[in-house]
């Protein structure tokens, strides 16, 4: 054992011998410190005091009585009820001062048993019987006695209520422990007084009702030759429905349900405490006026419900949850002025004032991945969450297009991939404006031309798949007219297509195929990307298709597939045109196959800008064959 610092500490080992000379200076102060106490803790910090104050009480005499009123009552965690006396061994963590009951000498044993002998008070004699009780000093058994009769007899004196029923379920405990039948119902009846009381006060405390209730809901000792264990009082089932009635705090109701779920034996009365414990969430969501409060829950009965089948709970739920005013919804705008001077902009927007249009497409084509680089966003992330005590606390959740609750975040995983993607979502707006003025700078300086032109332009110079190619190319003259929503609508699958493209031209096994009732089928975009990570696509720009397209980010693709994009901007128009390039110029022509060797492909997919692609040889095949293919493909469509 360490010394303490503080009033309660030693500055030294100290040796203590007990002295039956001393007993009654020992009681005394102890009397005094009793006056005015309500809890053990008190006794303990008054002793300390007047030892301090007095200097009669040699040191290591004061600091074991102190210590005998350290030892503490802990009630248990999980789902068992009963309470332990704590700190009982040197296996236990995080316990420091008292030493462990399991290592207390034979002079400290001596005061304890000696103090016992000449106190009445019932909250010192417990305590003290249950020391010598969890120490198996001479006979253990009846210091277990002595406590139980001792604990339930104290809840007539000046200890505070949670001090009481910490005493009230040590004495449960015990006598469970060593199956005092003959003291079970006078226990019971203590306990169903001391819960009646609460009930019926103005301040009911559910930390007195809910601990004891749990011990009643246990069911009586198991008596020798009985099979099954005896149901629990019929008064438990009464004080459970009253304390659903009384304690609507979710966290509380759902404790109740929980014990419901294992306690009651009628499955018809369990099916009533978990309807209770959902009426109760939703009551929380009807007094509820904001409508993050009411979503959140609403949310909570939702699940609730769907967990324990509800079904018709669970469809109330979601009415109402879809019926919310957005108006209602108290959403705080935060703004940051840009570091970005307005001169570095038009800096790098000249860049794009080139004589003719597609040296100005080159120089789009070639702009960096909008979400930024993943490691930078992936350590500026938990830079963020190291340093936000907000982050460590509380979770995070987004909404949907549908302005419903989408997904939460809430373990150190979902947080971190969270902050990672607010980062890339910040990035890629920053550059949504850039792209969106490099476009609209081309269309001011330059003649647009059809997208024919520009269809033909991209599989002569780029080498790439023409199917793919005439989307990119009518996905530009979209934005270059205004029609912004179509053009993302033309765009978005296209990204799909490429990735897919590119795997299969690297024979990728990708399809799956059919099973059970399962159709046979190509795999969507956030299944694929993976695939094309493992043969070297850089991590950055799949970052970027990731953020933009699928989620945790922007969503584009599933809010476009189920008719959520009612309205784009310009912006988002951009940085999707910009996600098709990136993959669409990467894809060969079908017939290019021979001439596109899986390591140029891979080499192309680790550097998807700049010159780094594709050799000039290969790049040149690729052209004639993609040459072929356009006129073949024409010869075929013509009758």
């Amino acid at each position: 054992m360490g010394n303490t610092d503080g009033e309660e500490g030693t500055s030294e080992n100290l040796t203590f011998t007990f002295a039956a000379a001393r007993l009654d200076a020992i009681s005394a102060l102890v009397t005094r410190a009793l006056e005015g106490a309500t809890s053990y803790h008190d006794i303990a910090s008054l002793i300390f005091k007047d030892a301090k104050q007095t200097g009669t009480t040699p040191e290591a005499e004061a600091r074991e009585i102190a210590s005998t009123f350290y030892y503490r009552i802990d009630l248990e965690r999980g789902s068992k009820p009963g309470a332990s006396l704590e700190p009982f061994d040197d296996q236990e963590d995080g316990h420091f001062w008292p030493r462990p009951i399991k290592t207390a000498d034979a002079e400290v044993l001596k005061l304890w048993d000696a103090l016992l002998s000449v106190r009445t008070e019932p909250e010192i004699r417990g305590l003290l019987a249950d020391l010598l009780f969890s120490a198996k000093y001479k006979k253990p058994h009846l210091y277990a006695r002595a406590a139980v009769e001792a604990y339930a007899a104290a809840q007539r004196g000046n200890f505070h209520e949670g001090a009481r029923v910490a005493m009230l379920i040590r004495s449960w405990s015990i006598l469970r422990a060593m199956g005092f039948l003959d003291l079970e119902t006078h226990t019971e009846t203590i306990m169903c007084g001391m819960i009646e009381k609460s009930l019926s006060s103005d301040s009911s405390a559910p930390g007195t009702v809910i601990p004891l209730l749990r011990c009643l809901m246990e069911g009586r000792i198991k008596k020798k030759g009985q099979r099954s264990q005896p149901p629990p009082l019929p008064k438990a089932t009464e004080y459970f429905f009253s304390a659903l009635d009384r304690f609507k705090a979710d966290y509380l109701s759902l404790q109740l349900a929980e014990m419901a779920r294992e306690h009651l034996k009628d499955s018809v009365l369990i099916e009533r405490a978990l309807r209770k414990t959902a009426a109760n969430i939703m009551e929380a969501a009807e007094q509820a006026t904001d409508g993050h409060l009411k979503t959140h829950w609403l949310q909570q009965a939702a699940k609730f419900a769907r967990r324990f089948h509800l079904d018709d709970v669970h469809a109330a739920c979601i009415r109402e949850l879809q019926a919310i005013d957005p108006k209602t919804f108290s959403w705080i705008t935060i703004k940051a002025a840009s570091q970005q001077r307005a001169s570095d902009i038009e800096t790098l927007l000249r860049a794009f004032d080139q004589p003719y249009l597609p040296e100005a497409l080159i120089y789009f084509f070639d702009t960096p991945p909008p979400s930024g680089s993943r490691e930078a966003n992936e350590k500026a992330a938990r830079h963020s969450l190291e340093n936000s005590l907000a982050a460590k606390i509380m979770g995070s959740a987004t909404y949907g297009a549908h302005g419903l609750p989408q997904k939460s975040y809430s373990t150190e995983e979902e947080k971190l991939k969270y902050q990672i993607n607010a980062n890339e979502t910040i990035s890629m707006g920053i550059w949504g404006n850039f792209l969106a003025a490099a476009l609209d700078r081309m269309a001011v300086r330059h003649q647009i031309p059809p997208s024919e032109t520009l269809h033909a332009w991209l599989v002569e110079y780029y080498g790439s798949d023409p199917g793919l190619c005439i989307s990119l190319a009518e996905s530009l003259s979209l934005y270059w007219r205004g029609d912004y929503i179509s053009c993302v609508q033309l765009a978005m699958p296209r990204v799909e297509a490429a990735v897919r493209s590119l795997l299969l031209l690297l024979n990728e096994p990708i399809y799956r195929v059919e099973e059970s009732k399962t159709i046979g089928q190509f795999p969507g975009l956030g299944a694929m990307i993976p695939h094309i990570e493992r043969h070297g696509f850089d991590p950055d720009w799949s970052s970027f298709l990731r953020a933009l397209l699928l989620t945790p980010g922007r969503n584009l693709r599933n809010l476009g597939a189920h008719g959520f994009l009612q309205d784009v901007d310009k912006q988002t128009a951009a940085l999707v045109i910009r996600a098709l390039s990136v993959v669409a110029l990467l894809a060969p022509e079908e017939t290019s196959k021979k001439a596109s060797t899986n390591q140029a492909i891979s080499e192309s997919l680790a550097f998807p800008i700049g010159k780094r692609r594709q050799s000039f040889v290969d790049r040149l095949l690729v052209k004639t064959y993609a040459r072929l293919g356009a006129v073949l493909a024409a010869r075929r469509r013509t009758p």
